[in-house]
């Protein structure tokens, strides 16, 4: 991403690298052609329009046409993209990360979650919204021929640091719900999910039952043993080309690796498990609850014979953790429809957000 003072930022909706001569000023005025706005400073903060004269604030990049959140150029902030192989549950997660920050999760941590544009609000609730919490229903598998655009959303939390004085923490959140087989070969990951290559950090999402070794058994399962860690490989493998990483050095940028449907796990562990546990509430990142989450599920890999996905991480990534989460709180039933009555009961979905916003230093630890 871009930083104050630099001279390029990343377009958080195409994701490609644009300089000032790839930015413009939008025309507040329907039909209006926006004469001279082209020629205006897109650092200036304003311009006025030579067609119809009125000041306008909001800036676009010319190479995709997608207007920028307000304020981009000042706080670009940190770019999260998500990945995740067929059947990890990336649409349902996107759907209940999204309402649980924008019902409740985003008051805990006093942090603002703002989409970026008309269309995210938009997409947002055709796409997650109505199936999950007006019709009560899964989310519909997402077509491979479904490019879609990405949902941006900008996640700010302002603290207090030193001597009183206050600064912004800004995630910008990019949601591209591609079709898992995007992820099936490196060619492909490489030529169509470009936003992978811009990022500050990734969120990964595994399914248990893709792991040959786990104690769980799903007859409807249409998947090949062990394809989370291909796809987790060929991710890596992306970022570290993009970021330039080669040889026996590892990849710095932050990796949170989350296992989904942690409810499957649940009868299969200990009462004492860490992965029962709810979040301690409040706006703090508890250290403590973290190594244990992490070193719990690094034990039970290799208990289900999965040494290597554990191995792959140590090798290739100088900064990663392990989550387990459950989007649904429990299995959907035939059909799709939600169980638990109806309702959503995500069990700790934001934690891999809360280790990033802990590592970008807009997270105190508690």
């Amino acid at each position: 991403m871009g930083r104050p003072g630099r001279r390029t930022w990343v377009c958080p909706h195409c994701f490609r690298r644009v300089g000032r001569d790839r930015l413009a000023y939008a025309c507040p005025t329907a039909g209006c052609d926006g004469r001279g706005l082209t020629r205006a400073d897109p650092l200036a903060g304003t311009a006025v329009c030579g067609g119809c004269g009125r000041a306008t604030t909001p800036l676009c990049c010319t190479a995709c046409g997608n207007r920028l959140p307000e304020g981009y150029l000042r706080t670009p902030g940190r770019l999260v993209a998500l990945a995740g192989p067929v059947g990890s549950g990336k649409s349902t997660y996107i759907g209940v990360l999204v309402h649980e920050l924008l019902h409740g999760l985003g008051a805990e941590l006093d942090a603002a979650l703002v989409p970026c544009d008309d269309d995210t609000m938009a997409d947002y609730h055709e796409r997650y919204e109505r199936h999950l919490y007006d019709a009560r229903h899964t989310v519909p598998k997402t077509a491979e021929h479904d490019g879609g655009r990405p949902l941006v959303h900008r996640l700010a939390r302002t603290r207090r640091g030193r001597w009183g004085r206050r600064h912004e923490e800004v995630l910008t959140l990019v949601f591209l719900d591609t079709a898992g087989e995007h992820f099936a070969s490196q060619e492909r990951l490489e030529t169509e999910l470009r936003y992978l290559a811009a990022a500050d950090a990734v969120i990964v999402l595994v399914d248990p039952l893709d792991l040959p070794g786990a104690p769980l058994k799903d007859p409807g399962a249409d998947g090949a043993p062990g394809r989370s860690g291909e796809v987790l490989v060929r991710v890596l493998n992306h970022l570290r080309s993009a970021h330039g990483v080669g040889g026996a050095d590892k990849l710095r940028i932050p990796v949170a690796v989350a296992l989904t449907k942690a409810d499957l796990l649940w009868p299969h562990l200990p009462e004492n498990s860490a992965l029962h546990r709810t979040r301690r509430p409040g706006p703090v990142f508890d250290a403590d609850d973290r190594l244990a989450v992490h070193t719990e599920l690094r034990a039970l890999l290799r208990r289900w014979h999965e040494h290597q996905l554990d191995l792959r991480l140590e090798r290739l990534c100088a900064d990663h953790q392990l989550f387990a989460l459950s989007t649904l709180g429990e299995p959907p039933l035939a059909g799709g429809a939600l169980g638990h009555g109806g309702l959503v009961r995500p069990h700790r979905v934001e934690d891999p957000l809360l280790w990033l916003l802990h590592r970008f230093g807009a997270l105190d630890r508690g």
